[in-house]
């Protein structure tokens, strides 16, 4: 009988050869390609995985960069939820005595590089197609007021409450940019005085808001907050909303920024002006997100309808370590906060056709959902009387008026991540006949 001399040095380099017993051997034999089987399976599905994970990213880059409306109308460009008559002049003027104030606002976190970013893109993605999140059956159907605290008498808050109840308004963002009045007064009685009745007064608003139904949320900001010599004031109000809640045993839902940096003398300047400036917004919103740290606020940002990519009015830059627009810098902070949500000023009194609310929306709703972000977009409209006519409802019929945002609900209903609809502001919006 002739042996069989089978060589496997190819797949034990140097070892020993294994006992000289054939039945022995052929099972070493089998074990040993077994694991090199193994091996190559494991790099097959590694690569498998790795192409997978290539090819959802250049799927949601190419979705992305679909079906899109470059906005063209310049009067967004001047639109404001402000006037001289709903902010104080402490929200205004800046204070050299405040504006070096420490606050705990260094936040480390950064993004690293393109690729981490798309697969963090692709992960919420997954998380999205694959978990099956319970949705709200009611959306966000919330309005501002801006009426001064102190002015607040306990007959004017029903009041007002009870009538937004009626019309279906279930949130309500209560400006406290009146604060800030309080805040710059000298340390002492008077000022300690003022804040408790200040802090009584809305404690009383959110308990009668509660008892109908409707949640509350602090709202604060003007354009100049996130330049340099003003982010105090922003910190301020939001420490003031942060102890309000922790000393308090009603309390405010969520916490709303209405920065508008874009109205800056500077803004239009250059581009670079541009893009410098609404770097600090990004980074003021960054900072506040950070601040926040594990208090269970919603946060949440107004913005006008032309800050998303492919709006192209806004220039791209860069903000720890990734190049974007505004829009995405801020919904990739957002997204860090469970509840989040951006509240974009799509306003017109006219849902449908070209430069309608739905139109000038769109871009902002379907950037964020090719992205898997889970950060709520919620579409307002004005009812104010502000320039120029076709921005607002002011004098327009209520049935016309609900007729609109009925059509913007049944437009944006099958996106998951439509949030619903905020109206500015609610005094005028009960005006309304």
């Amino acid at each position: 009988m002739v042996e069989r001399v089978i060589d496997v040095d190819d797949v034990r380099g140097s070892n020993p050869l294994p006992p000289t017993d054939t039945v022995l051997f052929f099972r070493y034999n089998n074990r040993v390609r077994n694991k090199v089987k193994n091996k190559n399976s494991k790099k097959f599905f590694a690569m498998g995985l790795v192409f997978f994970s290539s090819a959802i990213i250049l799927l949601f880059v190419f979705v992305e960069g679909g079906n899109f409306v470059p906005h063209q109308n310049q009067i967004d460009t001047k639109i404001s939820q402000y006037s001289d008559n709903h902010i104080n002049a402490n929200a205004i003027a800046t204070n050299p005595e405040f504006k070096n104030i420490a606050f705990d606002i260094n936040n480390t976190k950064t993004n690293s590089s393109f690729f981490s970013n798309q697969i963090a893109t692709v992960v919420r993605a997954i998380k999205t197609f694959t978990t099956s999140e319970k949705t709200e059956d009611t959306k966000e159907y919330g309005s501002w007021i801006w009426t001064p605290i102190m002015n607040m008498t306990p007959q004017y808050i029903e009041s007002i409450l009870s009538q937004a109840k009626k019309d279906g308004v279930n949130t309500m963002y209560v400006s406290i940019d009146s604060y800030l009045d309080i805040f710059v007064m000298p340390k002492g009685e008077e000022r300690e005085r003022q804040k408790k009745v200040f802090g009584n007064i809305l404690e009383d608003f959110i308990i009668r808001a509660n008892k109908k139904g409707m949640t509350v949320d602090a709202e604060a900001g003007w354009r100049n907050w996130a330049e340099d010599d003003n982010v105090y004031k922003a910190f301020a109000v939001v420490n003031y909303i942060k102890n309000f809640n922790a000393e308090r045993k009603n309390k405010f839902r969520g916490f709303q920024y209405d920065v508008e940096p874009y109205l800056l003398d500077s803004y239009n300047e250059s581009d670079e002006s541009k893009a410098n400036i609404l770097k600090n917004f990004v980074k003021l919103v960054d900072q506040t997100e950070y601040f926040l740290g594990d208090d269970t606020l919603r946060f949440s940002v107004v913005i006008p309808d032309f800050y998303d990519k492919k709006d192209e009015m806004t220039p791209k830059f860069s903000y720890n370590g990734k190049k974007d627009y505004v829009f995405k810098h801020l919904l990739n902070i957002l997204e860090r906060r469970r509840d989040s949500s951006i509240i974009i000023m799509s306003y017109r009194n006219f849902a449908g056709g070209d430069d309608g609310s739905i139109e000038i929306s769109k871009n902002e709703i379907e950037t964020a959902k090719s992205g898997g972000y889970r950060t709520k977009i919620i579409i307002a409209q004005e009812t104010g009387q502000v320039p120029p006519p076709y921005i607002t409802f002011h004098n327009t019929p209520k049935k016309y008026f609900e007729k609109q945002v009925k059509d913007i609900n049944s437009a944006f209903k099958p996106y998951s991540n439509f949030g619903g609809i905020a109206i500015h502001f609610v005094n005028a919006f009960l005006a309304l006949k």
